[in-house]
């Protein structure tokens, strides 16, 4: 894959540069394509541009502000969005609303031509038939994929799995109804099987980075989980939590992935020997590049961009001891960060931490001085900039400290060419822990955070438990796993999700979330430090609001008045 996804556009007018010689590609007669794998492929390879997840990369940070993660030091547009009261059906600027019927068409096309006009004799060799089933249930798991982009957001939508021509004359054909949400369920795991059956579980090292059996199966887990938690499933019913505990199972069956030894290494670690990533969208130095680093950069650091996601303390609280016992705030503090979680400082820079090539020091605290000569002066201090940090910390995670600005290792936008991992080994085992917790099966998913635990470096402890009571309850271990997912996977595009399906986004975004506020105090020649909890100053200035009929958003007006028939969601009416 890492001769593919990224020179997308150069393979196709090379590859077709014989092709050119002969006619005008807009004018090619389908027959053409079809009978060769080669325009096939590149059919397939333009699904991988196009749709592989980019996450907080692509995204300009906005659901890591929009969560109970972070907030930027910028009045931007996210900031404005933590207060959702002014968002309307009628609305442009609403947070994820999406319509992808755009590339649903082109994966119908792709499919529908594949079945109808790529028909291999019965003596084709296996290999010829493999390849053909590769590229169906690579186009099925995007299709898949883009349905469930939708669901999660409105539920129900109109499942179109032929190519509407532009002849048509039939009204329920052109302007389709929303099907329910269960049948979009139905759909969206059917077709995820569907592809995992038809995909293999590894490749060659030079198609690395496509779509995998355990890659399929793991993003039907993901949506099986989904649709078992409160959101969707409003009864409890059990059946859709053993449903996420099988195919998670059948994920972990594979035998083709593990935890990564190094955490922090995750990201950066290309190739086949990193076994914890299961889908990724990658990044080439020098080529195809983007701009994580930069846009999360301390403000002395800094080229062009800082700040853009600062972790905010109830995260920075939400990580236990080193032994793996909760952690105990006090305000103000003495020493909050020792002892504490290793996965902290991964996903973190803290006042007096060192970051970068040549480990500088980086200080947060209140700058009590405009004169850069002063003791009390700080350049990175809390709210001494919009470029500068707006909770007290800046992020750490997913960045390369190996990139030098003072080089031109990084800019707005651009320098950063760390993989973007949408689905990982970790986020299976806190899928299964999630789900066999709710089957019964406590102690197995209790086993699951130990391995996660274990990898972090918290201390096992003499019950060999890593800070997990014995005997714990249901209830206390359903806490426990939210709380593991709220730091394992931090800016990981999963908390904001994760609060929506548990149906406690109207309560946790709905909260005022806190900074550390941090004075330096100097008495002789000793430097000491106070840390005193105060509100973030967005979340004091434009208090966030999640509504209840948040959960399902409306649907994008323009879609409504295209399609008479479509039926707006209830609260949006």
């Amino acid at each position: 894959m890492k001769k593919i996804l990224f020179l997308l556009l150069p393979l196709f007018l090379y590859s077709c540069e014989d092709v050119l010689d002969k006619k005008n590609l807009s004018a090619i007669d389908e027959s053409y394509v079809w009978d060769d794998p080669n325009m096939m492929e590149l059919n397939v390879n333009s699904f991988y541009s196009n749709w592989m997840p980019k996450g907080l990369f692509g995204s300009l940070y906005d659901l890591g502000i929009i969560s109970d993660e972070a907030r930027s030091g910028y009045d931007g547009r996210a900031v404005k969005w933590i207060n959702g009261a002014r968002f309307t059906a009628d609305g442009t600027d609403v947070p994820c609303q999406v319509w992808y019927y755009g590339g649903i068409r082109k994966a119908n096309e792709f499919l529908q031509g594949i079945e109808e006009k790529y028909i291999l004799p019965s003596n084709a060799s296996q290999t010829k038939i493999d390849e053909r089933n590769r590229f169906i249930g690579e186009v099925k798991f995007f299709r898949a994929h883009l349905y469930w982009e939708m669901v999660k957001v409105y539920g129900g939508v109109p499942v179109i799995t032929k190519v509407i021509d532009k002849d048509e004359k039939d009204p329920s054909i052109l302007y389709p109804k929303r099907e329910s949400t269960d049948s979009c369920f139905n759909f969206i795991i059917r077709e995820l099987k569907e592809a995992a059956d038809m995909l293999p579980k590894t490749y060659s090292a030079e198609d690395w980075g496509r779509i995998t059996k355990g890659a399929a199966l793991a993003y039907c887990a993901r949506v099986q989980l989904f649709r078992a938690s409160p959101l969707f499933n409003t009864s409890n019913e059990e059946k859709y939590w053993q449903e996420a505990y099988n195919t998670y199972k059948d994920v972990i069956g594979l035998g083709v992935y593990d935890l990564h030894p190094v955490f922090s290494e995750i990201w950066k670690e290309k190739g086949e020997s990193n076994k914890e990533i299961i889908l990724f969208r990658d990044y080439m130095k020098g080529k195809i590049t983007h701009g994580w680093d930069s846009a999360n950069m301390m403000r002395s650091q800094a080229v062009g961009d800082a700040a853009a996601c600062c972790p905010v303390q109830e995260l920075v609280d939400a990580f236990p001891m080193i032994d793996g016992t909760p952690y105990i705030k006090t305000n103000p503090e003495i020493d909050p960060y020792s002892n504490r979680d290793p996965r902290l400082r991964e996903t973190v820079v803290w006042n007096g931490d060192t970051y970068g090539p040549r480990k500088e020091k980086v200080y947060t605290y209140v700058s009590e001085s405009n004169d850069p000569a002063s003791p009390m002066y700080n350049f990175d201090g809390i709210d001494s900039h919009q470029s500068a940090t707006s909770t007290g910390y800046y992020m750490r995670k997913m960045k390369d400290e190996s990139l030098d600005g003072q080089k031109g290792d990084y800019g707005y936008g651009f320098g950063s060419y760390t993989q973007w991992v949408e689905i990982r080994y970790a986020e299976v085992l806190l899928g299964l822990a999630e789900a066999a917790n709710e089957i019964g099966l406590t102690e197995e998913g209790v086993e699951q955070i130990k391995l996660l635990r274990k990898r972090a470096g918290i201390l096992p402890g003499k019950d060999n438990r890593y800070g997990i009571p014995a005997n714990i309850s249901y209830d206390a271990f359903k806490e426990l796993v939210q709380n593991e997912r709220y730091i394992e996977l931090a800016f990981e595009n999963k908390r904001y999700w994760d609060l929506r399906r548990w149906k406690l986004a109207h309560i946790k975004l709905s909260e005022q979330l806190h900074a550390m506020e941090i004075r330096k105090k100097i008495n002789n020649d000793e430097v000491t430090y106070t840390y005193t909890r105060r509100l973030q100053r967005h979340d004091k200035s434009n208090k966030p609001i999640f509504r209840e009929e948040f959960y399902f958003l409306p649907l994008p007006k323009d879609e409504l008045l295209k399609n008479k028939n479509l039926e707006q969601n209830e609260d949006w009416k």
